[in-house]
């Protein structure tokens, strides 16, 4: 496999990590089963503390192998608070470090990026991380004030 190409298997176990989060409704390989170019998955607003209304948030997870950090999206977008949020490991804001975390709110013209640093280093571990982080800390603070 080439760098920077999705990898089928990984995707597999990633899917697997998603459908383990209390939270989630569905796993759905985008644009299909075949080509998993990302991972879609759909959220019970009900299952979030605090609910956050009767339209399920989205989580998209995208994944490429590049050494020597791989390169991952892990976006959280709720429509029924306009709230935004991901962890983001890529070439954009290299000023924060390898990683960054990025919000938005509805009453915010610009996202919010701040340095992330993570304990976990295996893709399967990192998005466990990513996850416990957003439905435990992530929600509950940032749309407190929403």
């Amino acid at each position: 496999m080439k760098p920077g190409a999705e990898n089928p298997a990984l995707y597999r176990t990633l899917k697997d990590v998603l459908e383990r989060q209390v939270e989630v409704i569905s796993v759905r390989f985008e644009p299909d089963a075949i080509q998993k170019r990302y991972l879609a998955a759909e959220i019970d607003p009900q299952r979030v503390v605090p609910p956050t209304g009767s339209e399920s948030p989205q989580l998209e997870v995208h994944w490429k192998l590049t050494p020597p950090h791989d390169e991952f999206r892990i976006d959280y977008a709720d429509p029924n608070l306009e709230f935004h949020c991901g962890w983001h490991q890529d070439e954009d804001h290299d000023d924060l470090g390898v990683a960054h975390f990025q919000y938005q709110t509805a009453s915010m013209e610009t996202p919010h990026y701040e340095g992330a640093v993570f304990e976990a280093e295996s893709p399967p571990k990192l998005l466990w991380e990513c996850c416990g982080n957003l439905f435990e800390t992530v929600i509950p603070d940032y749309t407190a004030e929403l």
